[in-house]
């Protein structure tokens, strides 16, 4: 296994030949830059037999020609490897809108309520799906699971001897995707009230916040706390250099690697998101808006002390996430 002061060196090396390719900029938890972080910490804590396997499946992806053939002018066989690894953790979101595109895989909607009077009267009839269990038809082309279901799926299908080669390249870019869609906070959860809300908050995306230039909502804030580059820099590399050299991430990666089900990934997700991202600014900003659900809640302004709580919870979740990710194609291909 490889170092993080080795990978750290070998990421500083790829900064000075590695350059700017373009894809398509989409919405997905933290952006394509928290995507790409996620899969090259992956790639620092994969063997090498879980690194082999996982290219190889790779280029049997279906896409493989179109999104996983590394630029002619990318030069070193670390950074093409790199490249590809970081390709599949923006998959699904590079086929949105095609037949390869389930949008509830991303997320699933655990209820935060304003009031026990919200929990007493909308509780037993959430309009969201929170199974946990796989339905037995489930197939890859299933629609409607959530982010639990979808994981869950994949896994089973990667470690079956049944599975074809193509299903598997497809199994692994979900992963991929998929652990990094669930360690954002927003991913987990939606605030439920009777007026304004009832459906929902949709993980914070109906909810405004003052961005630096113009309002956002509280799910892109969060979502962009990598960035919202749309490619694999010098400056991402540098990042997840950064995330591996830092002693307390590195130790919380260790100790998430053993805790390896969906379901403890969304119940810590959730807690963040109702311990810190579901503010009392932003509770009491919702709270105002449901005595009027007929106008738009003003933009929330978030304090110094709430972006430092984002960004250091956001460095731990991608780490957390990207040593996950490493143990979970291990153990599926292996």
């Amino acid at each position: 296994m490889m170092t993080c002061n080795r990978h750290t060196r070998l990421l500083a090396i790829g900064m000075v030949v590695i350059t700017l390719w373009s894809c398509p900029l989409t919405a997905s938890a933290w952006w394509d830059s928290g995507h790409r972080l996620v899969a090259l910490i992956a790639w620092s804590r994969m063997d090498q037999k879980t690194r082999a396997a996982t290219l190889k499946l790779l280029g049997q992806h279906p896409h493989a020609r179109k999104y996983f053939t590394p630029p002619k002018d990318l030069r070193g066989e670390t950074l093409r490897r790199q490249w590809v690894i970081s390709q599949a953790a923006v998959w699904s979101d590079l086929v949105r809108k095609t037949d390869y595109d389930r949008p509830t895989w991303h997320y699933i909607n655990r209820p935060l309520f304003l009031s026990d009077r919200s929990r007493r009267l909308l509780g037993p009839r959430l309009p969201v799906n929170l199974a946990t269990v796989v339905p037995r038809a489930a197939t890859l082309e299933t629609g409607e699971l959530n982010v639990i279901q979808a994981i869950r799926l994949c896994r089973q299908k990667l470690s079956a001897a049944g599975t074809s080669d193509t299903d598997r390249a497809l199994c692994v870019t979900w992963l991929c995707h998929m652990v990094g869609d669930v360690h954002q906070p927003c991913h987990s959860t939606a605030t439920f009230t009777e007026s304004r809300f009832p459906s929902g908050d949709r993980g914070g995306n109906d909810v405004p916040v003052q961005g630096t230039t113009k309002p956002i909502n509280l799910h892109m804030y969060w979502d962009s706390q990598f960035g919202g580059g749309r490619t694999l820099s010098p400056d991402l590399m540098r990042r997840a250099a950064t995330l591996l050299a830092d002693p307390k991430l590195a130790a919380a990666g260790r100790q998430a690697q053993g805790q390896l089900q969906a379901e403890v990934w969304v119940g810590e997700s959730h807690r963040l998101a109702r311990e810190m991202v579901y503010s009392p600014a932003i509770l009491e900003a919702i709270r105002l808006g449901e005595a009027d659900a007929g106008k738009p809640i003003p933009p929330v302004g978030l304090s110094k002390n709430y972006a430092r709580m984002a960004r250091e919870v956001s460095r731990r979740r991608v780490v957390e996430a990207g040593f996950r990710l490493a143990r979970v194609l291990r153990d599926a291909l292996q």
